[in-house]
């Protein structure tokens, strides 16, 4: 079975029903049998505003339910994360969600353009 990796906004998107981009993403995910991950850097992102108003066990609970696995950030993946900085200028954080997706042999899906043009594979979903 093939999968997905979703990046920061994908994933917020998909444990918020009233997100504009909820909808789309869960199209998205309902049409294949992929099985979805994150890297640990989109878990610490989506986790910051539920901190903020003190709902993070129901974030975490949401994610954990949909989310079949959560990759950890490797010296393989930090390399790729450098090399994709250095070609793309793109931010730490979503250089290694890419590299995460690279690494891994996953399609990225994303609603950020620029990742998205960035990361061989990538799938950009619009609203």
């Amino acid at each position: 079975m093939a999968g997905v990796i979703l990046d920061s906004d994908a994933l917020l998107a998909l444990i918020n029903n009233t997100d504009i981009h909820h909808e789309s993403i869960v199209n998205r995910i309902l049409r294949s049998d992929e099985r979805l991950a994150i890297s640990v850097v989109t878990y610490s992102e989506a986790l910051v505003r539920p901190h903020e108003v003190n709902k993070a066990d129901l974030a975490i609970t949401q994610i954990n339910s949909r989310i079949s696995e959560i990759f950890e950030v490797t010296r393989s993946i930090a390399i790729t994360a450098a090399k994709l900085r250095a070609t793309s200028k793109m931010k730490l954080p979503d250089a290694l969600i890419a590299a995460t997706a690279i690494e891994k042999g996953l399609t990225l899906v994303t609603f950020d353009e620029k990742l998205a043009k960035a990361t061989p594979g990538a799938e950009l979903l619009t609203s």
